[in-house]
Order: structure tokens, then sequence, then C-alpha cells
């Protein structure tokens, strides 16, 4: 597994391996893979190489907003201020 994220890494840093066809072989064809692997990414098979490496491409996040708060019947009442006075002598 470290073979593939090793040349996918130097694939992203290479925009060389990328761009041209020749160079992309050769990299692959070099590189510690297994056969399998090699020819799913020769023929850029995207489906392949994810059961290869058995990997799940899909992740999803789902976010749902906070509900809001009923408020009470008190609540709603604008409050009354009961202020205390208190006196020493």
């Amino acid at each position: 597994m470290s073979s593939i994220i090793k040349l996918l890494e130097r694939m992203g840093q290479e925009s060389g391996l990328t761009e041209s066809a020749i160079e992309f072989e050769t990299a692959i064809t070099e590189s510690n893979l297994n056969e399998e692997l090699k020819k799913s990414m020769l023929s850029r098979d995207i489906v392949a190489l994810e059961k290869s490496l058995d990997i799940c491409p899909d992740v999803v996040c789902v976010l749902f907003p906070a509900e809001e708060e009923e408020t009470k019947e008190e609540d709603k009442k604008p409050s009354e201020d009961k202020t205390e006075i208190a006196a020493i002598i």
C-alpha cells in the first residue's frame, strides 16, 4: 500500500508525470506495484484501482440545522422587575 501512496505523492509533486504519457508509463512500470495495480494505473481504470486498494471513494457528510426550542408561555410574558429595597438603621 505504501508503494501506491509514494507513487501518487510523486505524481502530485511532479506535474510532468501526469502531463506526459511516456513519463507516466515509465513511472508506473518502474514502481514496486503489483501487476494488477500497474494495469489499473496504466489503463486509468479508477473503478479497478478502487477495488484493488479496497477503498470507499464515497464519503458523505450531512448536517441538519438545530431545531428551535419552543418557548414556554411564561417566557412570552414580559418580565416584571421586582426591586427590593432594604434599609439598615
